[in-house]
């Protein structure tokens, strides 16, 4: 009798443990997996004049720390009706990664800068003033991911050479009216990519495969003519923007992709 009394106890504190133990369901395993895409960021603030001083130009400054992804790219925006933005972007430990003061465009007086961490880790937003002025802002983050043509283009012994024109319709997700054309770059190539316009202030962008920013130019091509000089490390599709300086002009334009002696 004692002895049946042992196996039924055993037995019943054994079912206690299986309910309380329930297995985790498939679904919550399945959403812990998945990567996090990156949210963006939209802050309406203050600048006022008792806010802690930017260390480069010693104006009022508020900062923001954000955790950005390796091999991402990302664009800040920075804009104001009450003083001429100004943008740092700083690594983890306070070191400077890039700045901007009018590449916003629209004609306004606002900020942008265009980043691909080397590394994932957190980075300071400093958000200031170039006339050292104070007042309301809008500071927006958010990732960016570009789109090219279907079916890229070859460079041959005679080059690319691309006659074109940016329309009202063309708007690109940089937020700029331009035209993207996609290439083949071959690794251990030096390539010169010019933009020439007598209608728009040219701009050029050159981006990898993966969206992230290689390289940037306004007037390297000489007067308001865009040049970028790039030397691919592997084969690969790369994608140029065509674009102005403020992004808002329409014209005609010529790009050009050339192999480089």
């Amino acid at each position: 009798m004692f002895r049946f009394m042992t196996i039924a106890a055993l037995a019943f504190v054994c079912l206690l443990n299986a309910l309380h133990a329930k297995p985790i369901p498939t679904e919550k395993k399945v959403e812990a997996k998945k990567a996090v895409g990156f949210k963006p960021i939209e802050i309406n603030g203050d600048l006022n004049a008792n806010d802690e001083k930017d260390a480069k130009l010693d104006a009022p400054a508020k900062r923001y720390t954000v955790q950005l992804q390796k091999d991402k790219t990302y664009i800040f925006d920075l804009a104001s009706g009450d003083f001429d933005s100004y943008l740092r972007l700083l690594d983890k430990a306070g070191a400077q990664l890039a700045e901007d003061d009018d590449g916003g465009g629209g004609g306004d007086l606002n900020a942008r800068i265009i980043y691909s961490p080397t590394k994932t880790d957190d980075h300071q937003i400093v958000v200031t003033s170039f006339d050292g002025q104070a007042g309301k802002f809008n500071l927006r983050v958010r990732e960016f991911t570009l789109s090219g043509e279907a079916k890229p283009r070859a460079i041959e012994k005679d080059g690319l050479t691309i006659n074109d024109q940016i329309q009202p319709k063309n708007t690109t997700p940089l937020g700029k009216l331009g035209k993207t054309y996609s290439v083949e770059l071959k690794a251990g190539v030096t390539y010169t990519i010019d933009l020439e316009s007598p209608d728009v202030d040219s701009y050029l962008y050159l981006f990898d495969a993966k969206s992230k920013l290689l390289a940037q130019d306004d007037d390297s091509g000489g007067d308001l003519n865009s040049r970028i000089t790039f030397r691919a490390t592997q084969n690969g599709v790369f994608h140029i923007v065509a674009t102005s300086l403020d992004g808002n002009e329409t014209g005609g334009f010529t790009l050009k992709v050339r192999k480089s002696e």
